[in-house]
Formats: structure tokens, C-alpha cells, sequence
């Protein structure tokens, strides 16, 4: 099997060798690549199985080759990261990445990680577990055209651990019970029963989930397809699809495809009002309004797919990282370590309920320590002066002086700290700020470009024109045209 390293820093590369090779991780050959060039030639030449990922070389003007050369693929990709960003985590997510290590990495998480990767390749290979015979229905998960007719069987369900690692002890512990036909997969073990009744087959799952969650200290989840039956395939990807509950529901549940809720669409990204909320709740210690906006998003009545909420919650993460930057915590190395764990708990963990518990936990800490950071004096002036300008980049007289008096420091100062920090002056990052504002406004809403100016900062409509041609190549009216044009071509597509 195959392993690549993508990363810039050539000792790091030589680092994750050594390792690999000192503990046999079962990988025959490791491959390099210390740019998007070279990284992209050994997908192309090589093909390998499981990937290790600089995430930072997605940031790359050229990363869209590699993301093209990555797609064409089937493997496992392990992120790495020097820096726990939003940004890293929403490539992570795109990428279907298992992980997102954060640099230095954790070697028994890294080992973990690659191991789990190689038996995700190995079983997908096999298609089943190892220790399963020959079954002819096993074709038939997957493709339509191999379908076994098998009257028989009166349901098809599924069952998945909580932890991953016991899913071959739970289909040994399953066989020995005697009740139902198993066909174990690397993740999960799909069943047929014989059950006269779905009152009867429901009782039993609840049974077998007390049952094995009072012997092995371990939590599971059943789903049952209860639909009119249709082929296979389709049972299995509607029960496979049922077990999402899990990230709202938790584990220790019994779950019928018939009961599946539409999931919602849910803008993952956070709205200026929204990020302005939070700037403000955290510099005032307001931990009721933060456990109130966090708490809504499990509301049980409105299901969002995992992957958004969890793109949402590293979007939220970003501003709480701004406000430990504000008051110097990341050099705190104890709330620096609670952030990279909570970043990856907000990737990685499967029930949401969790993440939120230590999403909130985290917050009141970061605000406690903020306290002792103002007695000690400890401020960033750049990220304060961030923080103000998202605050009230819509409001016409926002200057550098008043940014000044607000900070407290000299307008000269803040100044150099700005073109130093940010590689642009104050007043590039606020039109910046107001401009992609703007543009959403194009969007999404039918406001006419006075009214868009005016919310947005700008006093001037022509002058507010003038610049978003600069920057986008033509003029705000022109913009919204091909906008809405596009819109209704993909919306044609559909």
C-alpha cells in the first residue's frame, strides 16, 4: 500500500518516515512532495491509497490543480495543519477528510489515523471483513444490476458501535445470539431478519442495545428499514442514510427510515449580524446568549446535515479565536491546547449534543481568562481594532480616528501596526470589509445601489460604484445582472 506526504517542510516529511517505518504500519511505499508540482505528479503517477495533507498548500494560488488531481483519486486523506483555522477545517471537510491533525502532531493520533485508513482501504478491497465467507447478497449493497431475490428475509436493518474499533467483536457477539443473517462492513454490520412484526423486531433492537451496552460499556444504534420493501441497494443507502441521526440523537437509539426528517438547509457561514452578536457577547461575558445561539442549533425540530453545522461551528470557533488573540491567550499554553482539542471534537466527534457541551465550556474559560488578561493589561491592539471595525464598518464616520480614540493609541501607530499585520492600510481593509457586504446585498437582496451604499458605509453611491468596479471589474448594477442570470440557469438545471 501506498502512502504520500505533502508537505513543504522537509524535515517534517523525514519526521512522519521515520515514524511510519519504525512502528510497520503495513505501508510499502512512501511517497514525497514538498509542492503542489510534485504533489500532483505522484497522484497522477503513483495513485496512492492514503494521503498525508498540508493543508496550508490548499491556500496556494495553483491549489486547484491539486484539488483536481486529489478528486480524480479514491483514497484516505489525513489534513495536517500548522495553524487550527476555519479555513484549514473547511477544506478538511471538503476533502472528506478523515482528520485534521494539528502541528505537532500527535504521533499516537497520527499511527491511529493511518491504521484506521489502511483497513478503510483494505476492507473496501474486500469488500467485507475478513473473517466473512462467501455471500452472493453482498454484491448487491452496491450495485443495482446484481440484485438477489431473497423472500425470505421480512427486514433489513443496521447496526453501528459507538466506537469503531468493536465493530468485529459486536458481529461475533451478534452471532452468537443466533437471531439474525449478518453481513459485517469495515464500519457497520447490515442484518436481515425474519421478524413477523415491526412491534416485535423493535422490542428485540431495543433488547440488544441493553444488552450489549450493559456487557461491553459501549453505546449502539439501530436503524430498520419499515418502508415498502424495493431492491437491496436502496434498503441499505436509506438505512445507511438513518444512522445520520446519530449526530443529533446520540447513540442508544432505535431509528425507522419511515420517521427520517428532511434535513434543512443551513447557510453555514456565519451573517455579519451574527458575527457582530458574538464579538459582543464574548467581550461582555454574556454566557447565557452564547448557550442560547449554540443550543438552537440542536433544536430537535429542524435537522441540518452534520457536515454544515459542523462547517457553522468552526466558523463560530474563528471568532472566539479572534477574541483569544485580542487578549494574548494563545500564549497560554493550557487554552491553547483546549482550542486545538475542541477544534478537532467539532470535526471529529459524532453526536452534536457533545460538541456543544464543550463548545460552551470553552467559551466560559476563554471569557474568565479575558478578565485576568485586562488586569494584566494583556491586549492586541489589531485584533481590537478588527473586532471594532466588524462592528461598525457600516457606519459612515468610522475613521481612522475615531478606530484611534476607541483603541487608545495614536493614529500613526495604528496605522503601522495595520500595513505591518495586514499588508494593507486601514482604510483598503474597511472599503474591503463594506465591498464584500456589498456584494451579498447584490445577491440577495433587490435593494436598489443607494440603498446599498448607505448600508454599507459608504455616504456616496457613485463613490461606492466606483470602487466596486475597481475591485470586481464591473460596476455594482452590472454585477447583479449576471448574479441573478446565473442563478436562474443553475436553478434551470436543476
Amino acid at each position: 500500500m501506498k502512502l504520500l506526504i505533502i508537505d513543504r517542510d522537509q524535515t517534517e516529511r523525514n519526521g512522519i518516515q521515520w515514524y511510519i517505518k519504525r512502528y510497520q504500519l503495513n505501508i510499502t511505499t512512501i511517497l514525497e512532495a514538498g509542492n503542489i508540482n510534485e504533489a500532483v505528479q505522484q497522484l497522477e503517477a503513483e495513485n496512492p491509497e492514503v494521503i498525508l495533507l498540508e493543508m496550508e498548500l490548499l491556500t496556494q494560488e495553483e491549489s486547484n490543480r491539486l484539488r483536481k488531481a486529489l478528486s480524480l483519486n479514491s483514497q484516505h486523506i489525513i489534513g495536517m495543519t500548522a495553524e487550527p483555522l476555519f479555513k484549514h477545517a473547511l477544506n478538511a471537510l471538503s476533502l472528506r477528510a478523515l482528520t485534521l491533525l494539528v502541528k505537532p502532531l500527535d504521533l499516537n493520533m497520527l499511527k491511529q489515523y493511518i491504521t484506521h485508513a489502511i483497513r478503510q482501504k483494505i476492507n473496501v478491497q474486500r469488500e467485507v471483513l475478513p473473517l466473512v465467507g462467501d455471500h452472493s447478497i453482498y454484491p448487491s449493497l452496491f450495485l443495482e444490476k446484481h440484485q438477489v431475490v431473497n423472500n425470505e428475509f421480512t427486514f433489513c436493518l443496521m447496526l453501528e458501535t459507538e466506537f469503531l474499533e468493536q465493530n468485529e467483536q459486536l458481529f461475533h457477539w451478534l452471532e452468537s445470539l443466533n437471531h439474525l443473517t449478518l453481513l459485517p462492513l469495515s464500519k457497520r454490520i447490515v442484518a436481515f431478519s425474519t421478524d413477523d412484526s415491526l412491534e416485535g423486531l423493535t422490542k428485540r433492537a431495543k433488547a440488544i442495545i441493553r444488552e450489549w451496552t450493559s456487557t461491553h460499556n459501549a453505546n449502539l444504534n439501530i436503524a430498520i428499514y419499515d418502508l415498502p420493501r424495493k431492491s437491496i441497494k436502496e434498503m441499505y443507502q436509506a438505512i445507511k442514510e438513518t444512522l445520520k441521526l446519530r449526530f443529533q440523537h446520540g447513540f442508544g437509539q432505535v431509528f425507522l427510515v419511515s420517521k427520517l426528517p428532511k434535513f434543512h438547509s443551513l447557510d453555514p457561514f456565519l451573517t455579519i449580524e451574527q458575527q457582530r452578536l458574538w464579538i459582543t457577547s464574548l467581550e461582555q461575558n454574556d454566557v447565557q446568549t452564547i448557550k442560547r445561539f449554540l443550543y438552537s442549533i440542536t433544536a430537535n425540530e429542524i435537522y441540518y446535515q452534520p457536515d454544515t453545522i459542523r462547517i457553522q461551528l468552526t466558523s463560530i470557533l474563528a471568532q472566539v479565536r479572534r477574541f483569544m488573540l485580542k487578549y494574548q491567550m494563545e500564549k497560554r499554553l493550557d487554552l491553547e491546547l483546549r482550542y486545538n482539542r475542541l477544534f478537532d471534537i467539532i470535526l471529529n466527534h459524532p453526536v452534536l449534543y457533545t460538541i456543544i457541551q464543550e463548545f460552551v465550556l470553552f467559551c466560559q474559560d476563554t471569557m474568565n481568562q479575558s478578565i485576568k488578561q485586562k488586569e494584566k493589561g494583556q491586549f492586541d491592539y489589531v485584533n481590537a481594532a478588527l473586532d471594532f471595525i466588524d462592528y461598525s464598518y457600516t457606519d459612515p464616520k468610522l475613521n481612522l480616528e475615531v478606530l484611534a480614540s476607541f483603541i487608545g493609541i495614536s493614529q500613526s501607530y495604528l496605522s503601522m501596526l495595520f500595513s505591518q499585520t495586514k499588508e494593507m492600510t486601514f482604510k483598503q481593509y474597511l472599503n474591503q470589509k463594506r465591498l464584500t457586504h456589498a456584494k451579498q446585498l447584490l445577491q440577495e437582496t433587490n435593494l436598489t445601489i443607494h440603498e446599498i451604499a448607505s448600508k454599507t458605509g459608504f455616504n456616496d453611491a457613485n463613490y461606492f460604484s466606483k470602487l466596486f468596479k475597481g475591485k470586481y471589474g464591473e460596476s455594482p448594477l452590472l454585477y447583479r445582472q449576471h448574479a441573478t442570470l446565473s442563478i436562474a440557469k443553475g436553478a434551470g438545471t436543476l
